[in-house]
């Protein structure tokens, strides 16, 4: 029993980047990401599609950092034609695969905004311009929400969570409340 264990070698050394650079990385959204975007839910949104990216190692794609390699090989040898080049190919159906997971992550109400998208990064650059102007609207509200919150007939617990669920959105909208903010917005 010893000797099969010492035969097999030392363990493997985990890789966390992808060993075959062609295979194509599929996003089930229904399974992977908990919530769809909506009209009011885009921080949130963002941050798990976001961590999904990054957990895949995708993130290029949506982001510029990996951008499209050249369509055509320079020429085959013995037609003397272009060819699509592999990398092109490779890039391009993960791409697709990313927008069609962009697409089914929204909600009926959003898919018609960044229908007309042709990459990722398209279809991402769209949401953030459309949905930026919004989170500032969304901070306001969020701050007022702060003001008006009231303890009620609610625990302690669940005030304070009141609290805690409306500081975090706002976080996430890269406007996190400081000590000052909340001795002025809390009651």
């Amino acid at each position: 029993m010893t000797s099969s264990m010492s035969n097999s070698g030392p363990p493997p050394i985990f890789n966390p980047k992808n060993t075959n650079p062609l295979s194509l990385i599929a996003i089930n959204t229904t399974s992977q990401l908990p919530i769809k975007l909506t009209a009011t839910n885009f921080p949130s949104w963002r941050a798990h599609f976001t961590s999904l990216l990054i957990g895949h190692d995708l993130r290029g794609f949506v982001d510029g950092s990996l951008p499209c390699p050249p369509r055509a090989t320079d020429s085959s040898s013995s037609t003397n034609t272009p060819s699509m080049s592999p990398a092109y190919l490779h890039w391009y159906h993960q791409d697709k695969l990313l927008l069609s997971a962009i697409f089914s992550s929204v909600s009926e109400n959003v898919m018609p905004l960044i229908a007309i998208a042709d990459t990722s990064r398209e279809a991402r650059d769209t949401l953030a311009r459309l949905f930026t102007n919004r989170s500032r609207t969304r901070v306001m509200q969020l701050k007022e929400t702060l003001t008006l919150l009231h303890g009620g007939s609610r625990s302690v617990s669940e005030f304070l969570q009141s609290i805690k669920a409306t500081a975090d959105e706002l976080a996430l909208i890269n406007t996190p409340l400081t000590n000052d903010d909340f001795t002025l917005l809390c009651p």
